[in-house]
């Protein structure tokens, strides 16, 4: 009498097999799900970058002598960043033929606020000078400039 050869796979290696697969399907989608948040990170630093640079060109073709009385503390909101904040900062004390001028977008993004604004408001709350301590609201979005008198 021959025996036959068992073919197939036992319970166990199916098993096996299910668990390699579903520990690496875990793994691509955590990836993917982190690559989704780089992509609108990424997107609103690149918005909240250009914001900012349309703001120093604002600037810097208005007469000196206007800058500080229209911008000094000016606040303005990223139109493609659904919740966010814009801040100016003109300051004239280390040379009065040249202004240092910071602009800083702060925007929600998820649960969590990019920058020192938390509640996205433009003024510095008690609190929320936390990155450096420089009475200036900070955020990863922060051009600084210099504007000379010509």
């Amino acid at each position: 009498m021959k025996l036959k050869a068992k073919s197939g796979f036992s319970l166990v290696e199916v098993l096996m097999a299910t668990a390699i697969l579903a520990f690496a399907l875990v793994g691509i989608l955590g990836t993917y799900v982190t690559c989704l948040v780089l992509v609108t990170t990424s997107k609103n630093v690149n918005a909240a970058t250009n914001a900012a640079q349309g703001v120093i060109e604002e600037i810097r073709s208005t007469p000196f002598t206007q800058v500080i009385a229209d911008y000094n503390g000016m606040t303005f909101v990223v139109n493609d960043i659904p919740s966010s904040v814009g801040v100016v900062y003109v300051d004239d004390t280390a040379n009065s033929e040249l202004l240092d001028v910071t602009v800083s977008v702060c925007w929600r993004q998820g649960n969590k606020v990019i920058g020192e604004d938390t509640n996205l408001n433009g003024v510095l709350d008690v609190g929320e000078d936390t990155i450096i301590a420089n009475n200036i609201i900070d955020s990863t979005v922060e051009l600084v400039t210099q504007v000379a008198n010509r």
